[in-house]
C-alpha cells in the first residue's frame, strides 16, 4: 500500500506554519534544516509519521507537491521514466530520515518520491 503525504511551499517557514496553526490549528515541528513537519489533526508530531510538510519554494517545489512513500525510490524512479516521466534530481539523504528525489508525471505535475530510513 502506497501512503501519500503532501508538501506545501513557503517563501517565509515561520509566517506560513504561524498561518495553518492559526486558521486550521495543525502542529509543527521544525527540523534542525529548513523544513517544518506538521500534523494536521493538531496533535504533536509524530517524525515518524507526519501528514505532510512546509518547505522552503524551491525549483521544484512551486506549489503543492505529493509526497509518494514508496520501498525503494531507485525502483520507482525507472518506472516514472519508463512511464513517460522525468526525473528532476538525483535521491537525496534527508537528514537521519530518509532520501526523496523531484520527479514529474507524464503531465508535468511534480511529485516528491519518499523512501523512509525508519520502520
Amino acid at each position: 500500500m502506497t501512503r501519500v503525504k503532501f508538501e506545501l511551499p513557503a517563501d517565509d517557514l515561520a509566517r506560513a506554519t504561524a498561518f495553518y496553526r492559526d486558521v486550521f490549528g495543525w502542529s509543527a515541528q521544525r527540523l534542525p534544516f529548513d523544513y517544518v513537519l506538521v500534523d494536521a489533526s493538531g496533535k504533536p508530531v509524530d517524525v515518524a509519521d507526519a501528514d505532510g510538510g512546509i518547505s522552503p519554494r524551491t525549483e521544484f517545489v512551486r506549489g503543492p507537491v505529493l509526497m509518494i512513500d514508496v520501498s525503494s525510490i531507485d525502483e520507482v524512479a525507472r518506472k516514472v521514466v519508463a512511464a513517460g516521466g522525468v526525473l528532476l534530481n538525483d535521491k537525496e539523504r534527508v537528514g537521519d530520515f530518509g532520501f526523496s528525489q523531484y520527479v514529474k508525471d507524464s503531465e508535468g505535475s511534480v511529485l516528491c518520491l519518499w523512501e523512509s530510513l525508519q520502520g
